[in-house]
């Protein structure tokens, strides 16, 4: 999460659009964006995979869908009329759409921006009207599609299935089998759904959130993945210095490939070094977790209780303030620390003043209530 709140700082200095831009821009953080594009939603959605394993062996069905209901469509839908307005009404005087109060923008801003319809049947209507919180959106929808594959694998037939795919997985090299369906889908799909987040995305991510509980199966799957973090460190580090080589010196190529995906050869390719190395990193990040990561203490909870805030704040909060700080006159260094210090602390003192103390916003800021967390606590 504190790797996505600097991402999105980083988003006003890059060199690729975005909701509001800096007056200059350079490609350094260009690499940073372009490096944890690769693996930080795939990440999120594999360890919400993980978390399905985890929460279906405690829970029924009928308690997991209510939990996800509680936990993702309240917050998204509170964060559209409450937390999203905001954002929209900043970028909108920055690129010079709107001017006006922002009581004037909110009688403007639903038949303007919310023109979900000019996409069709897609995915990319949570993210027209949710901006950064599609991804709730996403996961919710992913959690009820999966029940069914989930029931299937827990079946006999399931099983069966998962052990010749165990006993590959033991072999070196074994666990990047998985990075052959994620290769097909990008290549398959990316052509003809290349906006952010369409059909090609949700169903790459799809398939990373059933990974992500499938490595929780059979304990050799995760076992392979922790055998493997070293190795897929090097594999992904290599990726990804021969994509920084491609940006660096065939901009216009990889542009191409990556606004406007294709079916020629070098885009293909592109596509597959794209599966191996999120794959890579994946593995990398869960199989150093999963070694070194696996404790719980009572600072942790405490953090982990937090995310969901955090997460639906910081966008928010970094527009708003970066909206004025990136209109300075001063370098983007001294920019960037001022936005990212500002915004970290604002979002904390609105967690610790306000969300964390009302049972209120605790749920629409997807959390539990207090009697239910001293309750949790007690047991």
């Amino acid at each position: 999460m504190i790797c996505v709140f600097f991402f999105h700082n980083t988003r006003f200095f890059d060199l690729m659009d975005w909701e509001l831009k800096n007056k200059e821009t350079f490609l350094e953080p260009t690499v940073f964006v372009m490096f944890v594009n690769f693996w930080i939603m795939p990440l999120f959605f594999s360890l919400a995979g993980v978390g399905t394993n985890l929460a279906l062996k405690v829970k029924t069905t009928k308690q997991y869908i209510r939990d996800r209901y509680w936990r993702l469509v309240i917050p998204y839908i509170f964060g559209i009329f409450i937390l999203i307005p905001p954002q929209r009404y900043v970028e909108c005087l920055s690129k010079g759409k709107f001017s006006g109060t922002f009581l004037n923008f909110l009688s403007w801003y639903p038949e303007h921006k919310l023109l979900i319809g000019n996409f069709g049947f897609s995915p990319v209507w949570f993210g027209e009207p949710g901006t950064h919180l599609w991804f709730l959106a996403f996961l919710f929808i992913f959690s009820v599609l999966a029940l069914p594959i989930v029931r299937y694998l827990r079946s006999e037939s399931g099983v069966n299935l998962m052990k010749p795919l165990g006993t590959a997985c033991e072999k070196i090299g074994g666990i990047y089998l998985f990075v052959v369906p994620l290769a097909c889908t990008k290549i398959l799909l990316q052509p003809i759904y290349p906006k952010y987040s369409s059909w090609a995305d949700f169903t790459f991510w799809f398939l990373i959130f059933i990974f992500g509980y499938l490595l929780f199966c059979d304990k050799k799957f995760i076992e392979s993945v922790e055998r493997h973090k070293y190795i897929s460190l090097g594999i992904g580090m290599l990726f990804l210095v021969i994509l920084l080589v491609l940006f660096t010196s065939f901009l216009d190529y990889l542009k191409s490939w990556w606004d406007h995906p294709d079916y020629s050869l070098g885009c293909i390719f592109f596509h597959v070094m794209w599966a191996i190395t999120t794959w890579s990193w994946l593995m990398f990040f869960l199989g150093a977790g999963k070694a070194f990561l696996d404790f719980e203490t009572t600072w942790l909870s405490r953090i982990n209780e937090a995310v969901m805030p955090f997460y639906m704040l910081h966008q928010t909060i970094i527009l708003l303030i970066g909206f004025q700080i990136i209109q300075w006159n001063t370098n983007a260094w001294f920019k960037y620390i001022a936005i990212s210090s500002s915004a970290f602390i604002v979002i904390i003192a609105i967690y610790y003043l306000m969300i964390i103390k009302f049972n209120c916003l605790r749920i629409l800021f997807g959390m539990k209530p207090l009697g239910c967390v001293l309750l949790h606590k007690a047991m």
